[in-house]
C-alpha cells in the first residue's frame, strides 16, 4: 500500500515539493526586497517553516490548542528563530 501511494504521489507531481517550492520562491523574493535576511537559505527555511506548522497542528490535534502559546505567537516565534526577519540597518556614520 505505501509503495503504491508513493508511486502515485511521484506520478502526479504531488508531495512535499508542492508546498515548499512556492514558499521558497516567496522567501527568495522577500530576500531580494530586503525583507528577509540575505544569509537565509530559502529552501531550508521553507521546509522548516512547514515543519513548524505541522508540529503545531499535531500538538493541537492531540492535546488541544490551549496546550501551547497562541497561534500568532507560535508563528512569530518560528519566524524569529529561523532568523527570517531582516537585520536592522546600521546607523549611517558621518
Amino acid at each position: 500500500m505505501t509503495v503504491r501511494f508513493r508511486q502515485a504521489i511521484r506520478k502526479t507531481g504531488l508531495g512535499p515539493g508542492k508546498e515548499t517550492t512556492p514558499l521558497a520562491a516567496y522567501l527568495a523574493a522577500e530576500q531580494r526586497l530586503g525583507r528577509v535576511r540575505a544569509d537565509v537559505d530559502p529552501e531550508a527555511s521553507a521546509r522548516l517553516l512547514i515543519s513548524g506548522c505541522f508540529y503545531r497542528a499535531y500538538v493541537e490535534m492531540f492535546v488541544g490548542a490551549d496546550a501551547q502559546p497562541p497561534r500568532e505567537a507560535s508563528a512569530r516565534e518560528i519566524v524569529r528563530e529561523l532568523r527570517l526577519e531582516p537585520l536592522p540597518s546600521a546607523p549611517a556614520v558621518a
